[in-house]
């Protein structure tokens, strides 16, 4: 570490008769630096990109290492190494939700090697791994196996965040060579390097170049699954959909993207979500030809309403003794999300941002409207960081 020295003439000697000494002065720090040069060179040349180590001593100074296939399906080995790497066992007074009592944990500059199948040597890579400890007794870093089509093999280093969140970034080769890949949305806007997953069996591979992650998520009780698309040419995994489920199981089902989507198209055709024979504009004879003797029947705020289930059809008057006037149209169509978990950053992401939200002092809780031609599609939550409770086409 160097010393910190105030700048000031009198740190250096002044006058012809200290030329002598200035030169003197001169010649050891010139030693000093040269010798300190030499002694740094061997790590720093094992360092350098593009620097080649022998296969043998790659594996011997390597903490870390993984098989992978690249985009030509060529075989690597690709290693982890430090030059400054330290090795530390954890105390009952330094343990945290990232190790345990008695972990084993190395830490230091990580870089990373490949090795070519067959070839003696590997060649040190110009990548970032953002890498700079892990915890040896779990090892929750991990390979995906690529689908054997389109997608490669990846690479993904994991960090503890908490217990029940690592943060991973994933690499991959393409051409010979390793690259990290971008986190993005739908878009392709970049999000950064790194996204959540649980400690262990954090991710598994999809078709279609998809990969999809679980974590358990705090806030909402319930397990958070998100499905990512390789896009290869721009290094970037893709955020494709979403889900929160109450089970660890790996979810079957679509998730908040395909579900939005589709109560989108529903809007767009002033069509109950489900029941799409049921539409904007029907009489109540319409209705219940389709939908039979409704469940509940009860006067809103705005008109009549029958209830079948979580569905809801609600007219533009209201009911008198039990009866729709002939005269009443279909107003208003609402699906109640019992059962279903959705929160309000995924409307926002899979839908855009919507054309208004406030708070909705008659009916209580906040609204979030979209509209697109002539169709209206309202969102309702209690409140800030709730799910979604229901929507309604009008």
């Amino acid at each position: 570490m160097r010393e910190k020295r105030q700048a000031g003439h009198s740190a250096f000697p002044t006058g012809a008769k200290k030329r002598k000494g200035i030169r003197v002065i001169a010649l050891v720090l010139s030693l000093i630096l040269g010798l300190s040069a030499f002694a740094a060179w061997p790590g720093e040349r094992a360092e350098a990109a593009g620097t080649t180590i022998d296969a043998a001593k790659l594996k011997s100074i390597s903490r870390l290492y993984f098989p992978m296939r690249d985009d030509k399906k060529q075989l690597y080995t690709l290693y982890l190494f430090a030059a400054d790497e330290k090795k530390t066992v954890t105390t009952q007074d330094g343990a945290w939700a990232g190790a345990n009592a008695g972990d084993v944990v190395y830490s230091g500059t990580y870089r990373a090697a490949l090795l070519k199948s067959g070839k003696k040597t590997g060649s040190v890579q110009n990548v970032n791994l953002n890498f700079y400890s892990f915890n040896a007794t779990r090892n929750e870093s991990f390979r995906l196996p690529g689908d054997g089509k389109n997608r490669p093999d990846l690479v993904f280093l994991s960090e503890a965040a908490s217990s029940d969140v690592n943060l991973i970034q994933g690499f991959v080769i393409t051409g010979g060579t390793l690259h990290s890949l971008d986190v993005a949305d739908g878009n392709g806007k970049v999000w950064g390097k790194e996204t959540a997953a649980a400690p262990k069996n954090a991710m598994r591979g999809l078709s279609g170049d998809r990969m999809q992650t679980r974590v358990y998520d705090n806030s909402s009780g319930r397990y958070r699954f998100d499905t990512y698309k390789l896009d290869l040419k721009q290094l970037k995994l893709r955020h494709a959909d979403d889900l929160y489920a109450p089970s660890n199981a790996w979810p079957t089902g679509q998730g908040a993207h395909a579900l939005l989507d589709s109560i989108k198209q529903s809007a767009l055709k002033h069509a109950l979500h489900g029941k799409p024979q049921v539409k904007i504009g029907m009489t109540e004879k319409q209705v219940r030809s389709i939908m039979g003797s409704p469940k509940q029947v009860e006067n809103g705020e705005w008109g009549g309403y029958f209830g079948y289930g979580n569905l809801w059809v609600g007219f533009d008057d209201y009911m008198d003794q039990g009866k729709i006037p002939a005269h009443a149209r279909v107003g208003e169509l609402t699906t109640r999300l019992n059962g279903t978990f959705m929160r309000t950053h995924q409307v926002k992401e899979w839908l855009g941002t919507p054309q208004e939200e406030y708070e909705d002092e008659l009916e209580g809780g906040y609204v979030m409207l979209y509209r697109w031609k002539h169709a209206l599609l309202v969102f309702r939550y209690e409140y800030d960081g709730e799910p979604i409770h229901s929507f309604s086409i009008y």
